[in-house]
């Protein structure tokens, strides 16, 4: 087991399909939702419910731990990374609609229709952007070894 360097973790986060999205309630406790997670400008964005949990959190507080995560079926293999940064949800209906494209390019998917409906009432974004200020990651392999090839 080891550290993971910083363009491993930057390989894991812009491979991985499904990333847990972790903030604060009000009262101090956690919450976790998972989404999937693409990149844009430098950020991790997601598109979630944009009146759930999430946002009454972010509302009060903004830090944001992002966990991903993978492992081979035989378990031999893991990693794990974690991105703490603060969110914020976007409201400009262009970079809404880029946003939307971006996800589908991700997911193998079209979702015009979602992002016109979103691009028409930005107000209602669904639509995180995380601003990563910490990296940390780890994996199975030795020191000195190279990452293994777990990531799809």
């Amino acid at each position: 087991m080891r550290a993971m360097n910083e363009s491993e973790i930057d390989k894991a986060v812009s491979s991985l399909k499904w990333a847990s999205i972790m903030t604060v309630r009000e009262d101090g406790r956690p919450y976790a939702i998972e989404a999937t997670p693409f990149m844009m400008d430098g950020q991790i964005c997601f598109m979630i419910n944009p009146n759930g949990t999430t946002k009454k959190n972010l509302d009060h507080a903004d830090k944001v731990l992002l966990k991903f995560t993978a492992t081979s079926k035989d378990l031999d293999h893991w990693l794990g990374v974690s991105c703490q940064g603060t969110g914020k949800f976007i409201r400009d209906s262009k970079t809404i609609g880029e946003g939307w494209a971006l996800l589908g390019k991700v997911m193998g998917a079209d979702y015009t229709k979602a992002a016109e409906k979103f691009m028409a009432t930005p107000e209602r974004s669904p639509m995180l952007a995380v601003s990563i200020t910490e990296k940390t990651g780890r994996c199975s392999a030795s020191a000195g070894q190279a990452l293994p090839d777990i990531l799809g």
